[in-house]
């Protein structure tokens, strides 16, 4: 079966109503999901209180018919953070046709520009209040090929396993260094700047490559609920790096 690569950014939501037995601030954070079985959790925004903002992106691996389909939809799911539990702040279950159907035929088979739309929040009372702003884009599944290991990734976990496994290997080579020199020696490179500059540059590059193909020249602006948002998603993950992480879910796995 034809896959594709759907990638969604939860950006940030406006207006959320934590419960009144809630005396702290807010503390908010989103997992959505495709299939319940991979479900993905943004971070936890301890600042914006009602108004969270998180800039998450995740990566699922979709059907083409998923991605053509009226009624296909991505769940998400609000929670605050509570004293002994956390607590559902409210649910959106976002419909693909309401935000690709204002993409061109080449971006929603996998052009990889994102489109931009803000979604109403469901409370659990059922009322609807506050509203999620979300990103959506397609990738053909040769630009991330390696996502045929797994169903859904973090991209956020993605650079995170990748620092650590950089540092690691940094360790691993100042330790064989002080062996065969019988000194000490220095590394002054800093991990975490020098491989999150290198990861958003390989996925840079991954969108720039789609576009030229594709023809688009779409900025990927747009203005949701009256806060201006980027003009461009700045990162996506190469290949390499989501083979590293792939490799390491089947060891872990």
């Amino acid at each position: 079966m034809e896959t594709q690569i759907l990638e969604i950014n939860l950006i940030s939501a406006q207006g959320l109503k934590p419960p009144s037995t809630n005396l702290r601030r807010l503390q908010a954070y989103a997992v959505a999901w495709v299939n319940p079985t991979a479900k993905l959790k943004t971070r936890i925004d301890s600042l914006g209180g009602e108004n969270p903002t998180w800039n998450d992106k995740f990566l699922f691996r979709v059907s083409d018919e998923f991605i053509s389909g009226d009624t296909s939809a991505v769940s998400v799911e609000i929670f605050g953070v509570g004293y002994i539990k956390d607590f559902l702040i409210g649910t959106v279950r976002f419909l693909l046709s309401t935000c690709l159907k204002k993409m061109d035929p080449i971006r929603r088979s996998g052009g990889g520009t994102p489109s931009f739309t803000a979604v109403q929040i469901r409370r659990p009372s059922g009322r609807f209040q506050g509203v999620l702003n979300i990103a959506a884009a397609v990738y053909d599944s040769s630009e991330c090929g390696v996502l045929d290991k797994v169903s859904a990734v973090s991209f956020r976990e993605l650079m995170e396993k990748k620092e650590s496994e950089s540092r690691r290997r940094r360790r691993l080579s100042r330790a064989g260094s002080k062996q065969s020199s019988g000194g000490e020696s220095c590394d002054f490179s800093d991990s975490s700047d020098s491989t999150a500059s290198t990861t958003l540059k390989d996925w840079n590059c991954v969108r720039e490559r789609a576009g030229k193909e594709k023809g688009n020249q779409s900025n990927g602006g747009g203005l949701l609920c009256g806060l201006v948002m980027q003009s461009k998603i700045p990162f996506c993950p190469s290949d390499r790096d989501l083979e590293l992480w792939a490799d390491s879910f089947e060891e872990n796995g």
